[in-house]
């Protein structure tokens, strides 16, 4: 199969329907799947370190994670409902919820999830998930946008250079090796599909 060759079935769908006369998951199934995503942004957004303005949360590895394995269609309605949820007022961000939360010193990386979500699982779509270069590649670029986007919105709230030493400083090292380790365990999901 040509790698570049855009194809809309995630890791989750090949494993599931492997040896099945179907070649696509179900309305209910991807909605489930959907659901369960955002609920997995959720509890990313639980798992905190206490900084101020941004806290040191899992949410940026969970965005890519999802892309990468389930592609642009099911991360970026993953991550909108995540973000309906918060704008509605449940308390699925890191310190809660509702639409004056976007506008804070988080919120340019809240909407850095959504575009992150469909690049990345664009790439993905295309099969950079089952090489190592690439996916690292594709998650550097995901975590850029998300990091892009942050830092626009903190700096129009706090300046330039408190959103370079706040919302980037902290982060760079610790999102640099969770997107290595990440990528090293791609390649070896889609090889499971392949084994089993």
């Amino acid at each position: 199969m040509n790698e570049d060759k855009v194809s809309r079935i995630s890791w989750i769908e090949s494993f599931m329907l492997k040896e099945k006369n179907i070649n696509k998951f179900s309305f209910i199934t991807n909605l489930l799947t959907i659901i369960f995503c955002s609920f997995l942004l959720i509890l990313s957004a639980k798992v905190k370190v206490d900084l101020y303005p941004v806290p040191m949360t899992m949410q940026p590895l969970a965005v890519l994670m999802i892309a990468m394995l389930c592609g642009r269609n099911i991360a970026v309605a993953s991550v909108s409902l995540y973000l309906f949820q918060g704008i509605i007022g449940l308390p699925v961000f890191a310190y809660g919820g509702g639409l004056i939360y976007l506008m804070g010193p988080t919120g340019g990386f809240l909407f850095g999830f959504l575009i992150a979500s469909i690049i990345v699982g664009e790439l993905a779509d295309r099969g950079w998930g089952k090489f190592l270069f690439k996916s690292i590649l594709a998650m550097l670029i995901g975590m850029s946008v998300i990091y892009l986007f942050g830092i626009l919105q903190l700096s129009t709230i706090k300046g330039f250079d408190f959103a370079i030493i706040n919302g980037l400083k902290p982060f760079i090292i610790g999102d640099f090796y969770k997107i290595i380790f990440a990528a090293l365990l791609l390649p070896q999901i889609w090889k499971l599909v392949k084994k089993f």
